[in-house]
């Protein structure tokens, strides 16, 4: 077993709940189903965080339907005071020890950050960038313990790793696919986001953009692998929604 999911392993272990992390902006695609069977196989209380809601329209939050979730924006505060008297109902009072899981760069730092109120976990935009278990402290009867993401091994598809944020968009194999399948599974956002007209060819509409902003290669061809890695950085961010 790899290093992090020995990691990971022993916090699940150690926890008494856990806070599983999801992007709202896809939030099928970014739950980790092993991490997943696994808190369940132990009989761990879990909870569903659906992070960076405040990316998503009140329209898409409301067609969002998951048992024991509850939606939050870390980054800007939303509903972290909910999600912390959720823990503290399930904890009984008691002294727990709560386990933050799930993919890179859901922002689970950044919601621990939140439910201290102040800067405890280091926090970075870049995927990976918790190296091991971090303890924090947010009151005298709980404990945070952040984990370094894990993407597991059934679940390495290029496409939704780099959709949710786990793989950096500079490190795609494949930008122009991936780019290509955002646009279509957006529907118009992306083109709204750069003022081009929206197309039945989102491989068309990669090109249009990428001459749009000048960002071409030999013989003012458009550089669509550069382009497709600006995008899906962009939608990483928070910048296109």
């Amino acid at each position: 077993m790899p290093k992090f999911d020995r990691i990971v392993d022993k916090v699940i272990m150690e926890s008494d709940i856990i806070l599983l992390v999801i992007d709202a902006r896809r939030v099928e695609g970014s739950i980790n189903r092993e991490l997943e069977a696994r808190v369940k196989s132990l009989g761990k209380k879990m909870i569903y965080v659906i992070n960076k809601c405040d990316l998503i329209s009140r329209q898409e939050q409301s067609k969002i339907r998951l048992k024991n979730s509850i939606q939050v924006s870390a980054k800007e505060h939303l509903s972290t005071m909910r999600l912390l008297k959720k823990i503290m109902a399930l904890g009984k009072g008691e002294k727990v020890s709560v386990g933050v899981i799930g993919y890179p760069n859901t922002g689970k730092s950044t919601l621990i950050n939140s439910l201290k109120g102040r800067h405890s976990a280091l926090t970075s935009s870049i995927s990976g960038f918790t190296k091991g278990k971090q303890r924090v402290r947010i009151s005298s009867s709980i404990l945070l313990i952040d984990t370094p993401g894990v993407i597991p091994y059934k679940e390495k598809e290029e496409l939704d790793s780099l959709i949710i944020g786990s793989t950096d968009a500079g490190k795609s194999k494949d930008p122009e696919s991936s780019a290509i399948h955002l646009i279509e599974e957006l529907n118009g956002k992306v083109e709204r986001f750069f003022g081009v007209e929206k197309s039945d060819d989102a491989e068309e509409t990669l090109e249009r953009i990428a001459l749009k902003k000048n960002i071409v290669k030999k013989g003012n061809l458009a550089d669509t692998a550069r382009m497709g890695k600006e995008i899906i950085m962009l939608w990483q961010k928070g910048k296109i929604r």
